[in-house]
């Protein structure tokens, strides 16, 4: 019988430990350590996350980190300099810095400095922190529950240079001397609404003679209600004395006509005199009223007022109730005079509050609140929302107190429900009181996602809520009415550990349950529940990664591709449950991570983003390929310390913040110096039982550098088909250095040790860690002659 040749010239099927060695596939590998299997014809050496100091500055100043959180990446328009050069941000949350939960920012490879304040943590508990992006404001939430002093904080670039532009010359004025801000600044995600504001007929207007200095006597009949007693008593609102520019402290009410003053700045004592009531600084506004018995078409009543606040993204409050009223007489037309004021005492409004909105209803009655006019930081004041705006004007040059003068001729149609989709009286439009968090956040279709809530009940009492999922409204990204939400399996004894978008489906995982939501309607009385899978949850928010083939996740089941019409288990070639570390049950955790290197297209499952000493072998991880549709398996992916999320960063690889000062990357290419050990099909060449001897190897390789004792092999003998010789492996020989750049391949025969006769034959290819330079293997050609003597 002549010799024959078996070649092994495939390697796209990977390892495969559920088949018995015997009858794996020819391109499949009982072992597969420290190599990748994502080019057809080619298995090669590994790469491991290594610091990468290129794209990261080399420290990173953090003094703690959490397993598994606070690592983000976004881009911006601009830099930490204010200059329009779309820098790539990189965000690191430093999980306790002795007191605070702080993100650390750093742009490009440039250094990283504090950002975003979450606030306080709890005793030895630390900040967890997850993110998400929307219209260039960063989101960011410290999930851990223990943390009742920290809160969701927005980030992102404002520009206020441009406001309150003059109604006579259209530039801006300067309230307080105050010219505005450029650059990034940390934000509430909640949509306070006004806290201080008053209205009547005579909150700007002139003064009677009484020859009092502490006290503003007016002149017009029931100037100040009644119901602003206790409001004016705090000394917080201010009298402004226009004719000699002067101001004080107001400090109660004497009568319909009479606020008593600090008598610390203003003199009031002289008749005919101009003044303003104007609010504290930031906190909302006052509004004072003139009418006028023509021109107009309003209904005879009493009529009282509420204030809102819009905030960036057309983003409205709720309305704050004014003290104070209005009788309009039938026809009337009524100018409203907007009273603000800004940069007293280095108190301003918030940089995201871009103006506000006035409503009006009939006095004492539960009606909805109508539009009465709408306030621009920018452009004024104006009666409708497509109305025309009347600028601003100061009470005195660089002064704190602006004013803003429309005339309103008619009642609108539009109320606060009908311009925000939701009620004026709801419990609450927003999440980010201290201790109020979510565990898992995304954005799709314009619109943002929480789930598993803690947040304030309209009885003002904070809780849990882990089967709730919130939405915003459409580009509306902080405001999450009280009736936007989803309760899914309520009370099933899950809670939501993540949530992620594809294909205009939602993927809602628990514990142990995959809900798949479609959210492709535009509205969201449209959506419904499309699948639910009852093996499908996770354990840890980690294990959930989204790419450019769709959402993949991994649990002890396997490991799962959605592609927007089905889920696939991309794991059937590895054990599930056996002694070894490496079956699937064992090496998955709590705390495994997924992540995705686009290049390569590879998944990576990390044993534990935890050390070694809590989790043994941590970073040991299953790396699959999309391109072979194959697993191989690497050893100590990454440093043994703790380690945050994976990212996709934007240099297309797969990054890792590992421990406090370094953030590691993936690329998916060989590195140099990496253990390399794969053996082949245990093969009887198709004749069981039958005597083989075996005469030599042929290996088709590429080598930067010399590898000893690289070929081995193993038999099984005539003692039995499940005997083998050698643990280890017999040596054939070594691997020859051929081109540093893995541009040629050698074609090397070996025959040490060899002939020998067997019944099966296995062929092992490695490297010893911490040898030099790379290889790659494109075939494997075993030379053999079938003796036809039966193996006993």
């Amino acid at each position: 019988m002549p010799k024959q040749f078996k070649t092994y010239s495939r390697f796209e099927g990977g390892l495969n430990t559920v088949t018995s060695r015997r009858d794996i596939a020819d391109s499949e590998l009982s072992r597969a350590d420290d190599v990748i299997v994502d080019e057809l014809g080619v298995i090669r050496t590994c790469g491991r996350f290594t610091d990468n100091t290129s794209d990261y500055n080399a420290t990173i100043g953090a003094t703690a980190v959490q397993p598994g959180y606070g690592l983000f990446q976004a881009r911006f328009d601009y830099d930490t300099s204010n200059n329009n050069t779309s820098p790539v941000a990189t965000f690191f949350a430093n999980a306790d810095n002795g007191s605070n939960c702080v993100v650390r920012r750093a742009d490009n490879n440039g250094s990283f400095s504090d950002a975003i304040t979450l606030g306080a943590v709890t005793g030895s508990y630390q900040g967890k922190v997850i993110y998400h992006l929307a219209d260039g404001f960063v989101r960011a939430c410290d999930t851990n529950v223990n943390n009742v002093s920290t809160a969701i904080k927005k980030y992102g670039f404002i520009k206020t240079t441009d406001r309150w532009l003059s109604a006579s010359t259209g530039n801006a004025i300067t309230p307080g001397s105050y010219a505005g801000t450029t650059g990034f600044s940390t934000f509430d995600t909640k949509l306070s609404k006004p806290t201080r504001g008053i209205c009547s007929k005579g909150l700007r207007s002139t003064t009677a003679s009484s020859g009092s200095s502490t006290e503003l006597i007016s002149s017009v009949s029931g100037a100040f209600p009644s119901s602003t007693d206790t409001e004016l008593s705090t000394g917080a609102y201010h009298a402004k004395n226009i004719t000699d520019n002067t101001e004080d402290a107001i400090t109660g009410r004497s009568s319909a006509t009479v606020l008593d003053t600090a008598s610390s700045g203003a003199d009031f004592g002289t008749g005919g005199e101009s003044y303003g009531v104007y609010p504290p600084a930031g906190t909302g506004f006052n509004l004072h009223f003139s009418t006028t018995s023509s021109g107009g078409s309003w209904e005879a009543g009493d009529y009282e007022f509420a204030s809102t606040f819009l905030y960036d993204g057309n983003q409205e409050s709720l309305p704050y109730v004014l003290s104070g009223e209005l009788t309009v007489s039938a026809n009337d037309s009524i100018t409203c005079t907007v009273l603000a004021t800004e940069n007293r005492s280095s108190t301003r409004y918030a940089d995201n509050i871009v103006g506000g909105r006035i409503y009006f209803r009939k006095k004492d009655s539960d009606n909805a609140f109508q539009l009465f006019g709408e306030i621009n930081f920018r452009q004024g004041t104006r009666p409708t929302l497509d109305g025309t705006f009347t600028g601003w004007a100061a009470e005195y040059a660089n002064d704190h107190f602006v004013y803003s003068i429309f005339v309103s001729t008619s009642i609108n149609i539009d109320t606060y429900e009908s311009i925000n989709g939701f009620n004026q009286d709801s419990a609450f439009i927003s999440i980010g009181e201290n201790g109020e968090k979510y565990q898992t956040s995304l954005v799709s279709n314009r619109r943002a996602f929480i789930a598993n809530v803690r947040y304030t009940n309209p009885e003002g009492v904070i809780e849990n809520r882990g089967d709730k999922i919130r939405y915003s409204e459409i580009g509306k990204f902080d405001t999450f009415p009280e009736f936007n939400f989803l309760d899914i399996g309520v009370n099933d004894g899950e809670d939501f550990i993540k949530i992620e978008s594809y294909a205009d489906r939602l993927l809602a995982f628990k514990e142990k349950t995959l809900y798949i939501i479609n959210i492709s309607g535009g509205s969201d009385t449209q959506w419904f529940l499309e699948a639910e899978y009852k093996t499908l949850g996770i354990s840890f928010q980690g294990a959930v990664v989204k790419t450019d083939l769709g959402i993949a996740w991994a649990n002890k089941n396997g490991l799962y591709l959605y592609d927007g019409s089905k889920i696939v288990n991309l794991q059937n070639k590895i054990i599930y449950k056996s002694s070894a570390l490496k079956d699937w049950n064992s090496h998955f955790t709590d705390t495994s991570i997924l992540g995705y290197e686009p290049t390569k297209k590879h998944l990576v499952l990390m044993r534990s983003c935890q050390t070694d000493s809590e989790v043994g072998d941590s970073s040991d991880a299953y790396v699959y390929s999309f391109m072979g549709k194959s697993f191989t398996f690497i050893n100590d992916i990454v440093g043994n310390t703790v380690n945050t999320n994976f990212i996709t960063d934007l240099h297309n690889n797969l990054s890792v913040g590992s421990g406090t000062n370094d953030i590691h990357s993936y690329d998916g290419e060989s590195d140099d110096g990496e253990s390399f050990d794969i053996i082949l099909k245990n093969d009887d060449f198709g004749l069981p039982g039958v005597a083989k001897k075996v005469y030599a190897i042929y290996v088709e390789y590429g080598s930067s550098a010399a590898q000893a004792n690289a070929v081995k092999f193993r038999t099984t003998s005539s003692v039995g088909v499940g005997a083998s010789s050698g643990s280890g492996g017999t040596t054939a020989g070594s691997l020859a250095s051929i081109s540093c750049d893995l541009t040629y391949v050698n074609v090397d025969r070996f025959t040490t040790n060899l002939p020998v006769t067997c019944n099966s034959f296995e062929v092992r290819l490695l490297s010893p860690g911490g040898s030099s330079g790379q290889i790659k293997i494109t075939n494997v050609t075993v030379e053999y002659r079938p003796i036809y003597k039966r193996i006993t």
